[in-house]
């Protein structure tokens, strides 16, 4: 009776320690993170002043202990004003595109604390981009307004580098349209319809 009291404790007393050190799945409780990112085009300044954002809502895909995988979609919206233009004084008005985006974000924390992350995150979708002004050139008497459209596929990826505060991101980011690298050999990265971007921007998991 004994030996067989001793046997039972033994097991009992086995499980519970494998189950102590077993090793436990981390399950986070975040679903989506959403992102307010402000934008500077530092290439197309001799246009005039310009200044924008993008949002983004992203859903978590995977959370390992240094990996993120999110997949979501993003809104972007930049505006450029040509009063200024340092090409011609002939010009006052605008350019702004508009673009709806499908981004995949990997998300990678380097150190053991995972404050400090990397991100890099693919993006296609469709742009729209739209001038209007009025072309004055007085010593040839021609007063004009015009309005012009143009939508395209655009395609790129955004750098970031961040940090993370329980619940709350902060980063700094270059966003990067690839767009005519794979046009037929026409290729003018930065140009008005292949934007680069740079900017900060702040995040919220929930």
């Amino acid at each position: 009776m004994k030996n067989y009291i001793l046997m039972v404790v033994s097991i009992v007393s086995l499980n519970v320690f494998a189950q102590k050190n077993e090793p436990v799945e981390q399950v986070s409780d975040k679903d989506w993170q959403m992102e307010l990112l402000y934008t500077y085009d530092p290439l197309n300044t001799s246009y005039g002043d310009n200044y924008g954002f993008i949002f983004k809502a992203k859903r978590f895909k995977y959370q390992g202990d240094h990996i993120k995988l999110l997949y979501g979609l993003a809104y972007q919206n930049s505006y450029i004003s040509e009063t200024e233009n340092l090409f011609t004084d002939h010009v006052d008005g605008f350019t702004r595109d508009i673009g709806l985006y499908a981004i995949f974000d990997l998300v990678y924390y380097p150190f053991a604390r995972k404050k400090f992350y990397i991100s890099f995150e693919p993006f296609a979708g469709v742009t729209h981009l739209k001038s209007i002004g009025k072309l004055r050139i007085q010593e040839h008497s021609v007063y004009e307004t015009y309005v012009n459209n143009f939508a395209y596929f655009n395609y790129g990826v955004t750098q970031s580098l961040g940090f993370k505060i329980k619940d709350f991101t902060i980063s700094g980011f270059g966003w990067l349209s690839l767009k005519g690298f794979l046009d037929g050999g026409r290729m003018r990265p930065a140009d008005f319809d292949s934007r680069l971007f740079v900017g900060v921007g702040v995040g919220y998991a929930f």
